[in-house]
């Protein structure tokens, strides 16, 4: 992938970010889930928060101001957002940018499709997201002997017997992204032998192989959630 196009789509990612980031802080929550819940509760579709006007539309929401504007569809996962081609064109249009090329969805698509090719990104319902490169990853030093697994995530916390479903989320879990700890929507996992704290490691649905994120986020947290 050629680098003016990669910058203008981590640049529209890391907007759409920041943009729900600040919805998120102006209505006091904490995540993409309690967002979701809120609305739902609520019934809201459209919201002001610190000088952008936030609509929102069929899968994802657009904000705005004088200044900027941005639309996307809501992401897979915890993402906020991944690169829908033709909301991405009419950002840059909206926005004016001199990359006047990329006004063309059809050509973004084009660029996302050959970069699921390369490795570079992969596809989730119609939306491309970038791959972590190996290079960017460490391989975890999981404890082989503890009998208790700890889930931390803001102010919950459960605790779960040594069982298979653990041990295979340890199985799958062969690579980590080093940048985790930065991760605003981050569990830590503490594994325990008789009491005592072994081993310790943040989680998310991003920074771990999707195959790990599916035992863990899908089966193990879920149901947690789901126990209260």
């Amino acid at each position: 992938m050629e680098n003016e196009i990669r910058m203008i789509m981590e640049d529209y990612i890391e907007q759409v970010n920041d943009a729900c980031a600040n919805l998120l802080s102006s209505l006091g929550l904490r995540d993409k889930w309690d967002f979701f819940a809120y609305r739902s509760e609520k019934r809201k579709m459209e919201f002001e928060a610190n000088g952008i006007s936030y609509r929102l539309h069929g899968k994802g929401c657009s904000a705005f101001n004088e200044n900027m504007f941005l639309d996307w569809d809501f992401g897979y996962r915890s993402r906020w957002c991944g690169i829908d081609p033709w909301k991405l064109a009419l950002t840059l249009k909206k926005n004016q940018s001199e990359s006047v090329e990329y006004y063309d969805g059809n050509l973004i698509k084009e660029v996302c499709e050959q970069a699921v090719l390369n490795g570079e990104m992969f596809g989730k319902y119609n939306q491309y997201y970038f791959t972590i490169p190996i290079q960017e990853t460490f391989e975890p030093d999981f404890p082989k002997e503890f009998d208790t697994l700890i889930v931390e995530h803001f102010d919950s916390r459960w605790i779960i017997p040594k069982n298979k479903t653990v041990d295979r989320f340890i199985r799958k879990s062969k690579w980590i992204y080093k940048e985790i700890d930065k991760s605003n929507n981050k569990y830590v996992l503490r594994f325990m032998l008789e009491g005592r704290e072994i081993y310790t490691i943040p989680y998310d649905d991003i920074g771990y192989p999707e195959n790990a994120v599916s035992i863990m986020s899908d089966d193990i947290i879920r149901n947690l959630e789901k126990q209260g």
